[in-house]
């Protein structure tokens, strides 16, 4: 038996979609605390949002923001450290992608050209109106460090001929639950998850098993490359297809109760429960 490390989605998955509630999955996520198995956050989320949230959860494992774009890691578990990672107080920091404000001079080149509103135009009760979040929350959604979403206003056919342009100056546009998200070529959940996983298994000095959960078209990227790929069942659009992974779960239970269902039968599964 490998050891197990989960990656999993929040909005949609860990969290309710509408309500941002994870109780009906904290007792599947203490579990994990209970087995010593790194529960790793990887979503579109910021560090601001996230440091709110994992004093909630007491979450004490490395966390990935804005869809891929880098990976924190608490200082006190002691995984390895290279060149590559940035000190950033009680953490490593390893980014895979340019500064935000790299991002928004670069699209506001096209705004004459395209229909789309980014954040850095809104205020946050416009983020308020379009996620119903508090606007507290919007506000710590708006501090962004590596990515800028973006709210499509546009067609389909502008929205694949921007992409194209920007492809050639190491940035692309990825479909989100509710935004498009403007990042480095690099980032991505999936190379996260795996640049992550290698430290683990440096630090177990053995191999790792990877699972990952997550319910939207963002998430198929770290579905695809997981040992354990769970896609959450949603109550706002069609599961999203994990090509060429036949093996996929299918969740039941809708955002943290199909979540907590998943957890349940890898546990089993893995021997540990």
């Amino acid at each position: 038996m490998t050891r197990l490390l989960v990656f999993s989605d929040l909005d949609g998955t860990l969290l309710d979609h509408h309500t941002y509630s994870f109780q009906p999955a904290l007792q599947a996520f203490q579990a994990l605390k209970t087995f010593t198995i790194p529960c790793i956050l990887n979503t579109s989320k910021t560090y601001a949002e996230l440091t709110q949230l994992r004093n909630e959860l007491n979450h004490q494992d490395p966390f990935i923001v804005e869809n891929g774009a880098a990976v924190y890691i608490p200082k006190h578990l002691g995984l390895p450290v290279d060149a590559s990672m940035e000190d950033h107080g009680d953490y490593w920091l390893k980014s895979f992608g340019p500064k935000r404000q790299i991002l928004i001079d670069l699209i506001s080149e096209y705004k004459t050209h395209y229909r789309f509103q980014s954040f850095c135009d809104m205020q946050a009760q416009n983020i308020v109106d379009l996620t119903g979040l508090s606007e507290a929350n919007a506000q710590l959604a708006m501090q962004r460090e590596f990515t800028e979403p973006m709210v499509w206003q546009d067609s389909n056919i502008a929205l694949n001929t921007l992409k194209q342009a920007l492809e050639p100056q190491g940035v692309q546009l990825q479909k989100g639950g509710r935004f498009i998200h403007l990042m480095g070529s690099d980032c991505d959940k999936a190379r996260a998850m795996l640049w992550l996983s290698a430290r683990y298994e440096t630090h177990f000095q053995e191999a790792v098993t990877t699972m990952a959960l997550g319910d939207g078209d963002n998430d198929v990227g770290m579905l695809s490359k997981a040992d354990i790929p769970v896609v959450i069942r949603s109550p706002v659009h069609a599961p999203p297809e994990v090509p060429y992974r036949h093996d996929a779960w299918l969740t039941d239970g809708y955002g943290p109760e199909g979540w907590a269902q998943a957890i349940d039968k890898a546990l089993i599964k893995q021997g540990i429960l």
